[in-house]
């Protein structure tokens, strides 16, 4: 319940009962979530709120543990009557606190508002999503398409699960079996990347976000590879398509703009080392991430990193 002077301890566990009340929140910023994202979440991670004297979600938190030994944190919203008076850090605190946090790295994707916020919790910048959008009409009237002589793009199907879990424990450094398939349940286009002797070597997501399809996680062994495979969804999707490529991925990224898609966002990727782990990062120029992030052309979406 709220609290003029808000506390860590204010924050409640949310259950799927709350989805209409975060939903109304995430209308209230404007943000660009469907209440199918909201129903994942709950089931895959740890979603904490406070309550206002009506009852009302006024502000909230969510930590997606993946592995044993890294955790996305997300959802940090805050009711715009209630912004500025200590909500943010309360639920910073709250997820700090929580014991699914001990011993992980957290990694988040900062809005420009909550970057401050964020490096008062001890967070660094430790690189950059560059976070595209673009009509497939035009991407197709601009690119022919990658030449791809030993590859086949396929739809994805159930069973493929398992090898794409695996290429993404790979990619990222952490499992995340549970969330994978219930964003490919979610998605409206799902396609894997085969080499000629039938083995998976890359896949994509396009979940649906109310007038556009979320491109991603990607993973895949080069640039080429992502490209068709973008191209695979844009042949399928009627809706705005957004691709959110880490900066490190200048191939693509330096790419997309000649073929019809706009830069809207450049937002720090940041992290927050375990205790256990902290004093081996000397400086922000050694990788702080986990797993082969060459591999990984494309975020599953801010919330998860």
């Amino acid at each position: 319940m709220l609290t003029d002077r808000p506390e860590a301890s204010s924050f409640e566990s949310l259950t799927p009962d709350d989805v209409p009340a975060i939903y109304n929140l995430i209308e209230n910023l404007g943000w660009t979530h469907v209440a199918k994202d909201l129903e994942i979440m709950l089931q895959v991670g740890i979603f904490l709120g406070v309550r206002d004297a009506n009852d009302d979600v006024i502000a909230t938190g969510a930590l997606f543990p993946y592995g044993t030994g890294l955790a996305s944190i997300g959802m940090i919203m805050v009711s715009p009557e209630y912004q500025r008076r200590g909500y943010g850090r309360a639920v910073m605190d709250a997820l700090h606190g929580h014991d699914v946090t001990q011993g992980r790295t957290l990694c988040l994707i900062a809005t420009e508002e909550g970057e401050p916020l964020y490096r008062r919790c001890g967070y660094q910048v430790a690189g950059r999503i560059r976070k595209f959008f673009g009509s497939p009409e035009v991407f197709l009237s601009k690119s022919t398409g990658p030449r791809l002589d030993h590859v086949m793009l396929r739809e994805m199907q159930r069973n493929d699960m398992e090898s794409v879990v695996r290429l993404d424990t790979k990619a990222l450094g952490a499992s995340r079996h549970e969330l994978l398939e219930q964003r490919f349940l979610q998605a409206d286009h799902a396609v894997v990347a085969e080499n000629k002797d039938g083995e998976i070597i890359g896949f994509t997501l396009a979940s649906p976000q109310r007038e556009q399809h979320h491109v991603g996680p990607m993973v895949a062994p080069d640039r080429d590879t992502a490209l068709a495979m973008i191209r695979y969804v844009a042949e399928r999707s009627t809706k705005e398509l957004r691709i959110d490529v880490p900066e490190k991925q200048a191939e693509l990224h330096n790419l997309l703009p000649d073929l019809g898609f706009d830069l809207i966002a450049n937002p720090p990727s940041m992290v927050r080392p375990s205790t256990m782990r902290q004093k081996s990062y000397s400086s922000l120029g050694q990788s702080v991430y986990p797993g082969c992030r060459e591999l990984y052309w494309s975020i599953m979406s801010q919330a998860y990193g």
